[in-house]
């Protein structure tokens, strides 16, 4: 049974701060043609956290705002008590995002897994990371696929799980996954919230949402900021 708890522009209490991973208040985000968001207060903790608003710009903005990856026009955003986004982009992976993890249609799944982890290797040197089946635990029980598949063989669900699989080798405490939208079918939607609420069960996962993830969906906190505007 999912937890279904909306969350629009909540309070500052600075002992429930002090107490989660993810404190955004007064974000804004301004874009070329006005903001994008704006006056954005979210407080996120352990588990799968969903950002209720419209796909597009501004969406993937906050996003990646929250992940340190865009830095804010006004406001804080703090994770682990970071402020700076350097810091926070040690503690946030993100996946699934339009031009920034796109994978090579040309070539094989195992050619991104075994690339991904040696890009990782001078950052991340555990003894454990080369014997992590992360595709095991990202696809759970949904067939994965061959490490000779190609990309571009792919459907939408395998691929946003690949990406997702390729930002765990990094074993970062929070996970932040663009558009859950982007696997179109309803079904096969409803697959990747499952897996992403296992995923959830040790880390923070926040995940971009347009629509209700539904009355099947895994335990989760819904959070509905102020934006500016549609896209």
């Amino acid at each position: 049974m999912s937890r279904r708890t909306a969350v629009q522009a909540p309070p500052a209490h600075p002992g429930t701060d002090r107490d989660a991973i993810i404190v955004a208040r007064g974000l804004t985000f301004n874009g070329e043609h006005g903001p994008l968001f704006s006056d954005v207060d979210l407080t996120l903790d352990h588990g799968l956290n969903a950002v209720h608003m419209p796909g597009g710009h501004s969406q993937k903005a906050l996003l990646l705002t929250l992940a340190g990856r865009l830095k804010p026009s006004a406001g804080t955003v703090t994770v682990f008590g970071e402020t700076a986004p350097r810091a926070i982009r040690r503690h946030c992976a993100i996946a699934a995002f339009g031009d920034i993890d796109d994978l090579d249609e040309a070539v094989t799944v195992e050619t991104v897994v075994t690339e991904q982890r040696r890009w990782l290797a001078p950052l991340f040197r555990r003894s454990h990371d080369s014997d992590r089946d992360v595709l095991a635990e990202v696809f759970g029980e949904i067939d994965r696929p061959a490490p000779s598949d190609y990309i571009g063989d792919l459907g939408d669900l395998e691929t946003f799980l690949l990406q997702i699989a390729l930002a765990l080798c990094s074993d970062r405490p929070v996970l932040v996954v663009g558009d859950l939208e982007q696997v179109r079918d309803n079904a096969r939607r409803a697959q990747a919230a499952q897996r992403l609420g296992v995923i959830a069960a040790d880390r923070l996962v926040v995940v971009g949402v347009t629509n209700s993830l539904g009355d099947e969906a895994p335990e989760h906190d819904v959070h509905i900021p102020n934006i500016a505007g549609k896209d």
